[in-house]
């Protein structure tokens, strides 16, 4: 088969989404399947492209999210190259222009529609304003679009049930058309090979100093100051040191938080952190935690349990999904630093026996989320394309 992925974020763009997407491409390729993508680019991007598989269309940077960009009326070229490649089935990873380049070239061929709701666009509102009609108001408005955005659409996949919930409720589709597939973890890069021990030396950590790490972009909506806030009371318990990976908006408003909690010489923000860099943190740490209420499914909390590091996240959106609390890590209430630092300390004052067998249940967990399996699940989405397209 012949697939076509539409995204408006690609390499080199690292995020959950060109995650999934790079996941994906790999194991349907591996499978036999011919995989496309199209997506937004630079000129440079486009010139320096060794990849005929891959179609960079000429866009702008999105100025909230500079390292994103938006294509300039891909529509014409994305249907000729479709047609160009003989493609059977457009499967849409976006909302934004890339993604009506697949509505209108599945429309124009002919072609079954698919398309995976990554991000939570309406709860982001509680980001833009305090205002609480305001937010009311804008979800609303933004659950409008995204419903007449989807009506084409032959089947649409979210990575957890509780997003393939919502989606049933807003879309007002017939339920059949709606899967949850989660996106994938890839268990040979993040797995429990690495030492705990061995991982540590290059961090420079001090003996018996505890790792608290917080990893991934770096959005309001990731209430990055509820860790900090909970990270302080820990260290009144003992020796212990955080560490911030990511870029994004938020970041330099955590930067001014930290310098004003007096924090600067306990957490260490490290910016971008290259992909293979990332499971060495995840092994070395003694606790994940996020605070995100905005998550659709949370790869950074699968990566890190497939290392076998326990997670503590709050008791929000799809975390609930990842994380058995008591069993593979801790949840607690979305804002409550309180609540946060008593379950960081908690596992971090665990004794060696609690400890291996919540690394265990941790990297259990991670395993239902292969990309073989999760792979399957989205195989199952595409055939069933077959009851809906017309």
């Amino acid at each position: 088969m012949k697939i076509a992925f539409f995204t408006d974020t690609y390499l080199p763009n690292v995020d959950g989404v060109v995650r999934a997407i790079v996941n994906y491409r790999g194991e349907l390729q591996r499978r036999g399947h011919d995989v496309f993508v199209y997506t937004s680019g630079t000129g440079d991007e486009s010139r320096n492209n060794t990849e005929k598989s891959v179609v960079f269309f000429r866009s702008v940077k999105f100025p909230p999210y500079p390292q994103y960009k938006v294509a300039l009326f891909p529509y014409v070229s994305a249907i000729l190259s479709a047609r160009k490649q003989k493609i059977d089935l457009v499967h849409s990873h976006g909302v934004a222009s890339m993604g009506f380049a697949a509505v209108r070239t599945a429309k124009t061929l002919n072609l079954p529609l698919v398309g995976t709701f990554h991000t939570l666009l309406p709860k982001g509102m509680e980001t833009v304003t305090k205002n609480k009609w305001g937010q009311r108001t804008g979800e609303k408005l933004l659950w409008k679009a995204i419903q007449y955005f989807y009506q084409p659409f032959d089947v649409v996949t979210a990575p957890s049930n509780v997003i393939s919930q919502m989606l049933i409720e807003h879309l007002e589709c017939e339920r059949g058309k709606v899967m949850a597939v989660p996106n994938g973890i890839d268990l040979q890069r993040f797995n429990q090979r690495l030492d705990p021990k061995w991982a540590r030396k290059p961090l420079g950590l001090r003996k018996g100093e505890k790792l608290v790490l917080v990893a991934g972009r770096m959005g309001f909506e990731k209430n990055v100051p509820v860790v900090v806030k909970a990270f302080s009371q820990v260290l009144k318990a003992g020796n212990a040191k955080l560490v911030i990976s990511g870029e994004g908006p938020a970041k330099a408003s955590v930067l001014e938080f930290v310098r004003k909690s007096g924090l600067q010489d306990r957490v260490e923000m490290l910016g971008f952190l290259p992909e293979q860099e990332l499971p060495l943190y995840y092994a070395a740490a003694d606790v994940f935690v996020t605070a995100s209420t905005f998550e659709t499914q949370g790869l950074t909390v699968l990566e890190s349990m497939a290392c076998g590091t326990p997670v503590v996240g709050a008791r929000a959106m799809a975390i609930p999904e990842s994380i058995d609390d008591g069993k593979n890590g801790f949840l607690f209430e979305p804002s409550d630093d309180g609540e946060c630092a008593e379950k960081i300390l908690k596992i971090l004052s665990m004794n060696d026996s609690k400890r291996r067998r919540m690394r265990e249940e941790a990297r259990a967990k991670a395993e239902q989320f292969s990309i073989p399996k999760t792979t399957d699940k989205l195989l199952k989405a595409y055939e069933r394309t077959g009851e809906f397209h017309k």
